[in-house]
């Protein structure tokens, strides 16, 4: 009788071993869930990234006092985990509306395993306000917009 309790406990040990080996082997993680504003891309050495936009919750538009006038727009908001930073910073303006666009995007690797915390940022961004005329503008970073004011042409004297 104890050589048949002997071989039961062997047999569960056994199994016992083989689906905790079963279990690493396969893995437990779900793959990352793609937020519908990302895409992912593959580059030539094989790396996949992951490419979005940054979430913006406030701009701020700072006149320095210089002439020619210069103006930057600080851009505060949150990335959506630690592996994830800012990728590129792009300005376009816009003449016939008197519109400053600009874009924050981000990049993260596809494969890493990230923490899930809001990662806070800050950028400021020079906005190309040389040899305007005077006139009211608009800024609008990643869907968050506000305006400014020229009080004169910003062409210096000669």
């Amino acid at each position: 009788m104890k050589n048949n309790n002997t071989f039961v406990g062997i047999l569960v040990l056994l199994t016992i071993i083989l689906v905790t080996i079963a279990t690493f082997t396969l893995g437990c993680a779900e793959p990352p869930e793609i937020p519908d504003n990302e895409s992912v891309l593959t580059e030539e050495n094989s790396s996949e990234y992951i490419y979005g936009d940054a979430t913006v919750e406030n701009i701020q538009i700072l006149i320095l006092e210089s002439f020619p006038v210069q103006v930057h727009v600080t851009a505060t908001g949150y990335l959506p985990d630690g592996c994830t930073s800012i990728n590129e910073k792009t300005v376009s303006y816009d003449e016939e509306t008197k519109s400053f666009t600009v874009e924050i995007t981000t990049i993260r690797p596809a494969d890493e395993m990230c923490t899930e915390a809001l990662v806070p940022f800050e950028e400021t961004i020079a906005l190309e306000v040389y040899g305007l005329e005077k006139g009211t503008y608009t800024v609008d970073v990643n869907g968050i917009t506000d305006e400014f004011e020229l009080q004169m042409d910003n062409i210096p004297q000669e």
